[in-house]
């Protein structure tokens, strides 16, 4: 059989690198023992990513329990540039940025209509307002990943609840003044990618995202599902009731439509008769006691378990993360919904309210933009290093 020594090098430093960003305060010694590699390819391989400013010494820790010389602590560059995520609605583009370890420097809302003839401009308004405030560093911005409700295929905006921004593609968002790469993405694929990344979660998990829509991200094997064409994750036009309501997709029945929390407000409007109340207003009732907003609630829990329900008799999931606002102000629901789901099912899945709130997309956007910087399939990331 014939051997590629590139390629082989190429695995080692992929060994390497993972483990100096996985593992903070690691050594050439702890790197080789847990890798299998051998001591002489970690130091070179070591000098070379020192060389090239992706990881920094630390200085000596403490000897092991039989003595010997102190071992030098390594660290990834974190501050040697920067990841950018972008999320964008029709309304607003919300950024976040991240130094080289997933830490969070800088956050900035640019509130404006967004469509194809000015998504260019807005997309560098908010770059330039980073770089100003940014100290300078060797790699600068090493990518931005873009995204938005709706679906992505490779690197075009297929369908969007923005229709304005359908069939852009990120080559159409490149720049002279970006000028470092640039994808697009869903936001419910981040937000599984971020669980995985900064909840460092089991390697088969679902995402699912409660708003206007409901959509679900899915990780198997640590890696993000991706169908042919990208569409899967559409939980919110899973059939709910046969022959139920009407859908815009032109399906009838769908769970956006018993679920979603367009739905939850248009069913307390008509209970209360009273067109104007929103979704924080369904909050406030429920938490009041109020008899209707609790029958709301009450019917979101059964209808939402019963999909969850069919997406783990499918996929058979170790974790599934709830998200959305309504979650994150009444957390009793995702306690309900595990209840529900328990009494269902055998599998005992656990499901768990995300500990990164609205953040979610935006941080999975950190994470594919860091994975694709340093080229390694499976980050651990810590928000407070």
């Amino acid at each position: 059989m014939i051997v590629n020594r590139n390629t082989i090098r190429e695995q080692n430093e992929t060994i390497v690198l993972t483990a100096i960003i996985n593992h903070p305060n690691t050594s050439r010694a702890a790197i080789s023992h847990d890798s299998g590699l051998n001591k002489a390819t970690v130091s070179e391989i070591v000098k070379k990513l020192l060389k090239e400013k992706l990881v920094v010494e630390l200085g000596t820790g403490q000897s092991s329990v039989v003595g010997g010389r102190k071992p030098v602590l390594l660290k990834v560059n974190a501050n040697g540039g920067y990841a950018m995520s972008l999320t964008i609605t029709q309304t607003k583009i919300s950024s976040l940025v991240c130094n080289l370890q997933g830490r969070i420097i800088a956050q900035y809302d640019l509130v404006r209509k967004v469509e194809a003839s000015n998504i260019i401009d807005s997309i560098e308004e908010v770059v330039l307002y980073h770089r100003k405030s940014l100290n300078k560093t060797p790699f600068g911005f090493v990518g931005i990943v873009v995204s938005i409700d709706g679906f992505v295929h490779e690197d075009e905006i297929v369908a969007s609840t923005n229709k304005m921004l359908e069939h852009l593609t990120a080559k159409h968002l490149e720049s002279h003044t970006i000028n470092c790469p640039i994808s697009l993405e869903n936001q419910n694929n981040l937000a599984v990618i971020a669980e995985a990344a900064f909840a460092q979660s089991p390697g088969y998990i679902i995402s699912i995202e409660l708003g206007e829509g409901i959509g679900s991200g899915i990780l198997l094997k640590n890696r993000l599902f991706r169908s042919k064409n990208s569409l899967a994750g559409n939980l919110g036009h899973t059939i709910l009731f046969p022959f139920g309501k009407h859908c815009d997709c032109g399906k009838q029945g769908c769970l956006n439509q018993y679920c979603s929390t367009a739905a939850l407000v248009s069913e307390i409007r008509d209970l209360k008769k009273d067109s104007a109340l929103q979704l924080e207003d369904l909050i406030a009732l429920y938490k009041n006691g109020d008899e209707e907003a609790k029958s709301v609630v009450e019917h979101l829990v059964q209808h939402l378990s019963i999909a969850i329900s069919n997406l783990v008799s499918l996929l058979d999931p170790e974790k599934i993360y709830l998200n959305g606002e309504l979650f994150r102000a009444l957390p009793e629901c995702v306690n309900a919904i595990q209840t529900e789901l328990d009494e269902m099912s055998t599998q005992n899945v656990p499901v768990t309210l995300s500990t990164l709130g609205k953040n979610a997309a935006l941080l999975g956007g950190i994470a594919l933009v860091l994975q694709q910087f340093f080229q390694v399939p499976q980050l651990e990331l810590h928000l407070d290093d």
